[in-house]
């Protein structure tokens, strides 16, 4: 797919038409979060099916239509509102993550990292769907945390360790040294 028809087309965890990204996971919403984290942070429009966000499950098409409860929030899952809520804060502050490139730094089984940047702004996205082994980058960079709360701290040649655990989902901006 062309770089230009990707950035323009939807990014979608799930549809009227397909089991909700909730019940996909599990019920897990430590992998909802990285589902989602992917979602706003990959090239494409982001795009939410009614309900994602606060939780609601649906094992098929037909189940995953049920009616959103509009009027109950007390049935909605708050840590998912949450997370969803913050993320599209933080795609909406994050040129990067709108109009930037794309360079991948890491694929293993459980673990992706990548780079979205443009010119002066580069964020470092790491989305685990599970514990895996360390991932050492030579970044020569700074990695201040901008979502996750995870510290990172260079070591003197530049090399920078990312957490290991997971599901975990993390993005750090880097400035040079």
């Amino acid at each position: 797919m062309s770089w230009r028809s990707l950035v323009h087309s939807w990014s979608i965890l799930g549809s009227h038409d397909t089991a909700r990204i909730r019940t996909i996971c599990g019920g897990d919403p430590a992998l909802v979060e990285v589902a989602a984290g992917l979602m706003f942070t990959l090239p494409g429009t982001p795009m939410v099916f009614a309900g994602d966000e606060i939780g609601l499950e649906g094992a098929w098409g037909e189940d995953s239509r049920r009616t959103m409860p509009w009027d109950r929030p007390e049935r909605w899952d708050q840590g998912t509102f949450g997370v969803y809520r913050d993320l599209i804060a933080l795609r909406r502050g994050e040129a990067a993550l709108r109009h930037g490139g794309l360079r991948w730094l890491h694929v293993s089984e459980d673990a992706v990292v990548y780079v979205r940047e443009r010119a002066g702004e580069r964020l470092l996205i790491l989305a685990a769907r599970a514990a895996h082994r360390p991932v050492r980058l030579p970044l020569g960079a700074r990695c201040l945390p901008v979502y996750g709360d995870a510290e990172l701290s260079p070591e003197a040649d530049g090399t920078v360790t990312l957490p290991a655990d997971g599901p975990a989902f993390h993005i750090w901006r880097l400035a040079r040294s």
